[in-house]
């Protein structure tokens, strides 16, 4: 080794990555329980409603950098924008819900005009690619996780919020400590070589148990119209659509040979690798609250 050169750095160790995410994981999510906890102590939806909004635009960001990859025309600062306002729906209109649909309708309608005008004299076939890439952020990210803003809206909004995130993750957590030890049958193995059926199994079960004991035991309370077939029915419907959103981002990730979608959180990827279960999850609680619960 000469002078000038740095010295390598040695690669962790299954056992040390396995750590930081055991560290690193509960932090994030205690943070995410203790703003929620804030919210609904207060009656003030300003701390929730903040972290969705930096949570959609840092997480349209990395989707952006992904897509990059694959096309350079690709706008970091039009998806930032785009999705940190549709997810900021919230700040702007807490306490009227036709507002934020019209504003989301705006925003959308803004986002789309703006790649249009931008490649308005540009008529290579490229400038088609970068129109459609540079839209998959701003509905993907944008669109699907404004839809937490309505879970979290209301009087029991904190509550509703917090039950459908712990729902969700443990889909995640629960694939991950039965797939890890026990995951033999690869369910996606060419978009996601880490997930099995055995870990689809423990994620479904997980999340199940989650809808059915975590409201006794947190104290949480539901609204009426639950029963514990919906409490299941909700598990289940959580567990899978979270499943389906994480094999998903594995194809974004895996379509630009991507490990992660940024390095911002150590072994664990970025904001978007671990938002991604709910910008599915969100949109289907939604919908169960809507049509099930009336």
């Amino acid at each position: 080794m000469t002078a000038g050169d740095a010295p390598q750095k040695k690669p962790l160790t299954s056992r040390q990555r396995i750590v930081i995410r055991l560290i690193c994981a509960p932090l994030i999510l205690g943070v995410v329980i203790g703003l929620l906890i804030l919210h609904h102590r207060t009656g003030n939806p300003t701390s929730t409603f903040v972290l969705l909004a930096l949570m959609g635009a840092v997480g349209g960001y990395e989707l952006a950098a992904l897509l990059r990859r694959a096309d350079p025309g690709v706008s970091l600062v039009h998806a930032t924008v785009v999705c940190g306002a549709l997810c900021a729906v919230g700040l702007l209109a807490p306490d009227d819900v036709v507002l934020r649909a019209e504003l989301r309708l705006g925003f959308v309608t803004t986002g789309v005009l703006a790649l249009l005008f931008q490649h308005l004299t540009n008529v290579r076939r490229e400038a088609a690619s970068h129109i459609a890439y540079g839209c998959v952020p701003m509905l993907y990210v944008g669109l699907l996780f404004s839809a937490m803003t309505e879970i979290a809206s209301g009087p029991e909004g904190a509550m509703r919020c917090l039950f459908v995130v712990l729902v969700a993750k443990c889909s995640d957590m629960g694939g991950w400590l039965v797939g890890k030890p026990f995951g033999k049958h690869k369910m996606v193995p060419t978009v996601s070589p880490g997930k099995s059926w055995e870990g689809t199994a423990g994620g479904i079960a997980m999340s199940v148990a989650a809808a059915v004991f975590l409201p006794s035991l947190l104290g949480l309370e539901l609204e009426s119209g639950w029963s514990v077939a919906g409490q299941v029915g909700f598990g289940v419907l959580l567990a899978v659509v979270s499943i389906l959103a994480g094999v998903t981002q594995s194809g974004f990730k895996r379509r630009v040979d991507a490990k992660d979608s940024s390095t911002l959180i150590p072994e664990m990827g970025g904001v978007l690798d671990m938002i991604d279960s709910l910008l599915f999850a969100g949109p289907a609680a939604y919908l169960w609250y809507r049509l099930a619960l009336g």
